[in-house]
């Protein structure tokens, strides 16, 4: 199925039921899809064709999701940008998928002329009206509605969705449109929701979690979707009274901020009854369903590979520390480094099979061809799989730092750093942190006769790659550990973040 034939089935079923409420803005099935079709007709009108890309460098926001669902009638590809990119991350992104239409809103117009230049944009539209600019959502008012679904392939690629890398910049994931329905349709079914529920998300759209699993999951169910445009610890519950929420989803360091919050005597008097979260600490679930009078679902997933394993939402059922059970249509491996199947119980990289699996890596097919042979992504995590068939995820093996739900390459910052003409070598790991799960730590090894102040550092970062990757932590080190071959021991350095009191510069502190 394609991501708009999912929306006209709902359309054809209930087409007066709310679906969409984005801070405060609502718009039925019919509102929404016939909303989209002019977005579709309006794009059309500027050129945009079967498979030519469209970039998004937009929050939260209902010209997002109407964009989104534009790109599927015409069969062309939506590309979304982290909205807190600058320039130069963003130019990389322009670079990679090359679209020649860039959606953004007035706050973020400079930051987006200034990556366009010299790439394949063509175009820049805002979001609202701005002198100089055609404004998408004008322009839609004024284009028919009449656009007829692109088609039956399900297999054309219907997003680039960008994802750090760890040997290099961040690279375009090419998703089918059956990547999305597949795990959207999962996703709904496993969870339960009905056309009665209200899912609801704060989670950024230009992630596959607000786009598949609250969008596409309330889609398939009939369901209401709220969205606001970012987290707020001290709203949330009453947000969730507001809007009548029975599901949402959350990362497990917003369910520490909700944790965190003073505790109230109206804590559990909320409509909600669900919780999908990823990465949330074991020890925290029971406590947090107690208090809030929810349950708590844990899953994974990943962009290159959506469909969820995911735990029962029965307590009776589940395993908390588990990250849950593929589903039917999932195959889960647990190999060693050599490529070797491990026994049940032990530890080992998990591969995944699925026919939601990523097209590739868009114009990268040596990393495209490293990251899945023969049918099974390695998906760079180390994990197990107990002798009931749950997973568990164990340890990274990819060179990253997960912050809050977002993939930080070590790579990307160490290059910044790097550029300092005082620094020998660096090494950006991950540092535990209570909220957000890691947070970024750069350990610097500063040329012989050189100095370098922690501030130096971090202004180094600041300005060229995005708030949440500058690191948090800076170290300064007389020798890293290596390998025969020279390379830094990051495991090493990993563990001892873990086990030990790192000395360390706060820039928090």
């Amino acid at each position: 199925m394609r991501i708009e034939d999912l929306l006209e089935r709902r359309v054809g079923k209930t087409p007066d039921k709310p679906f969409l409420n984005v801070s405060g803005e609502r718009y039925t099935y019919a509102e929404a899809a016939a909303e989209s079709k002019r977005y579709a007709s309006a794009l059309d009108a500027l050129g945009v064709g079967p498979g030519d890309r469209v970039g998004l460098y937009l929050p939260n926001c209902a010209p997002f999701l109407f964009a989104m669902f534009a790109t599927a009638y015409l069969d062309s590809v939506t590309a979304p940008a982290n909205p807190e990119y600058r320039s130069e991350e963003l130019r990389h992104s322009l670079t990679l998928s090359s679209p020649t239409v860039l959606v953004t809103t007035p706050d973020l117009l400079e930051t987006a002329e200034e990556a366009a230049e010299g790439t394949a944009v063509e175009r820049v539209l805002t979001t609202e009206p701005v002198a100089g600019y055609d404004c998408l959502p004008d322009l839609a008012a004024r284009a028919s509605a009449s656009v007829a679904p692109a088609g039956d392939d399900d297999t054309a690629v219907g997003l680039h969705m960008y994802t750090s890398g760890t040997t290099g910049p961040p690279k375009a994931v090419e998703c089918e449109h059956r990547n999305w329905t597949i795990s959207a349709v999962d996703f709904q079914k496993r969870m339960g929701f009905t056309h009665d529920d209200v899912l609801f998300t704060a989670l950024p759209l230009f992630h596959a979690n607000a786009q598949i699993y609250s969008t596409l999951g309330a889609c398939a169910a009939g369901a209401e979707v709220v969205i606001e445009e970012r987290f707020s610890s001290s709203r949330w519950w009453d947000w969730c009274r507001e809007y009548g929420v029975t599901e949402f989803n959350a990362m497990g360091s917003m369910l520490k901020m909700l944790d965190n919050v003073d505790e109230r005597e109206t804590d559990a008097d909320t409509p909600v009854e669900l919780v999908f979260s990823a990465g949330t600490p074991p020890e925290l679930i029971e406590p947090f369903e107690e208090r809030f009078g929810v349950r708590v679902v844990e899953g994974y997933s990943l962009t290159e590979d959506p469909l969820l394993v995911l735990n029962p939402t029965s307590p009776e059922k589940r395993r908390i520390g588990s990250i849950g059970l593929p589903p039917a249509e999932k195959d889960v491996r647990i190999v060693d480094d050599d490529g070797e199947e491990v026994p049940r119980g032990e530890r080992g990289e998990i591969l995944m099979d699925c026919p939601a699996l990523m097209a590739g890596y868009h114009d990268q097919p040596e990393e495209t061809a490293e990251a899945v042979e023969d049918g099974w992504f390695h998906t760079g995590d180390y994990g197990k799989v107990d002798e009931d068939g749950f997973v568990y995820f164990l340890d990274r093996k990819k060179d990253i730092v997960r912050r809050g739900g977002e993939n930080i390459s070590s790579y990307e910052v160490e290059g910044v750093i790097k550029a300092l003409d005082a620094v020998e070598e660096v090494a950006v790991i991950p540092s535990p942190d209570e909220f957000y799960d890691e947070v970024v730590k750069a350990m610097v090894k500063v040329k012989a006769g050189r100095s370098l102040a922690p501030e130096d550092v971090v202004r180094q970062c600041e300005g060229r790659i995005a708030p949440y990757k500058v690191p948090r932590y800076v170290e300064f080190v007389d020798d890293f550990p290596y390998t025969p071959t020279g390379k830094i021991q990051k495991q090493k350095l990993r563990t001892r973040e873990r086990e030990e009191t790192p000395d360390h510069w706060d820039r928090e502190a």
